[in-house]
């Protein structure tokens, strides 16, 4: 008889519960490393715009032209503080998915242990049967010898 876990189903739950946690915490990671990838990108560009507007000050732009590249400046600078905005809440998000990830696997961890211990416990109780129809074969093998 082969060994056989009662609580394989309970334990399998358990790991696409972490699973799924695993997933929704990717999730969050690319969803706050997009946002800071954001932030710079912007800031950035707001530079750039910036160092365009002083070099372009200084060969000489016309007022219609000096508005648009101070308006899309500014617009930069309100796009990024935006998403700055956004930053604490992914985190906290991200956080939270942690946590949860964290618990779902210390779940599946106990119930790995469980069983690694009942598969020792079954192993073990295997070996004393065999070692017990071991001995009773060798003591009627004796006693056949024995008796004429």
């Amino acid at each position: 008889m082969a060994f056989k876990f009662r609580l394989q189903s309970v334990l399998d739950h358990r790991a696409h519960l972490e699973e799924l946690a695993l997933h929704e915490f990717a999730v969050r990671i690319k969803a706050q490393r997009e946002c800071q990838e954001q932030i710079a990108w912007l800031e950035a560009e707001h530079r750039r715009a910036r160092a365009r507007i002083t070099d372009m000050d200084l060969a000489g732009m016309s007022a219609p032209e000096f508005q648009m590249a101070n308006e899309y400046a500014t617009v930069l600078r309100l796009q990024a503080m935006r998403e700055q905005s956004r930053l604490p809440g992914l985190q906290a998000e991200t956080d939270r998915a942690r946590l949860k990830l964290m618990e779902a696997r210390k779940n599946r961890l106990v119930l790995d242990t469980l069983k690694a211990r009942h598969r020792r416990r079954y192993e073990y109780e295997q070996l004393q049967a065999e070692q017990r129809l071991i001995d009773e074969a060798a003591v009627s093998g004796f006693l056949r010898r024995q008796t004429p």
